[in-house]
């Protein structure tokens, strides 16, 4: 009994310190006083290391794990020489601090509402523009919900959200970072069929990416 008193007295002072974290951290977005300190990331080995640290979590619960590059979907990242597939480099500038703290937040997420299926993390772009993603097979969102979903405090109100945990500021904060590096955030999702996180950010030229690393 006494196990069971601690225990729940514990999970309450972990939810109230990642709350105290979360309004601190969006406070300090709304007023520019975030820290950041951006560098040349190559995006597809970088989500690649995420990856890897992250697939723990998603194996715990059961989901199986995928890291692609390229998608039939949006648009082909991949260009085929015989049987070889030649993986282009992905440049951006920003805090990589930052951006795990978003992609981290997106991944727990899914983690969260997915029972079963997979987490997919991957990779596209263009001459202009980054794109990665979360997708998973979760129960999805509500079309009402979707438009309001990047604000602060809003969590959607279903049995899901009345179970887990949260604090109603994790998307709002990755929405404040990822326009931090004139970037969008957004989500697609159908019910019954899961969401995909999308998160664009400008593309350095290879020749740019080599001038702000020298």
């Amino acid at each position: 009994r006494a196990r069971e008193y601690l225990e729940k007295a514990h999970s309450s002072t972990e939810h109230l310190g990642k709350l105290f974290q979360d309004l601190l951290t969006s406070a300090k977005a709304e007023d520019g006083r975030l820290s950041s300190h951006p560098a040349v990331i190559e995006i597809g080995s970088y989500l690649e290391e995420i990856t890897q640290g992250l697939k723990f979590a998603a194996e715990k619960k059961g989901l199986f794990m995928e890291f692609m590059i390229g998608s039939s979907q949006t648009i082909d990242a991949t260009n085929r020489e015989g049987n070889k597939v030649i993986k282009p480099l992905y440049y951006v500038l920003a805090d990589p601090d930052r951006l795990r703290e978003v992609i981290t937040n997106i991944f727990d997420n899914a983690v969260k509402y997915t029972d079963q299926g997979k987490i997919t993390i991957g990779l596209t772009g263009n001459d202009q523009v980054v794109q990665f993603y979360v997708k998973d097979t979760g129960p999805g969102i509500p079309a009402e919900d979707i438009p309001h979903l990047f604000q602060k405090f809003y969590r959607v109100d279903n049995s899901a959200t009345r179970t887990i945990g949260g604090t109603g500021l994790g998307l709002f904060i990755c929405r404040k970072i990822v326009e931090l590096y004139q970037g969008r955030i957004w989500v697609e999702s159908e019910l019954e069929k899961g969401s995909t996180f999308f998160i664009n950010l400008p593309r350095l030229t290879t020749q740019k990416a080599e001038q702000l690393q020298s």
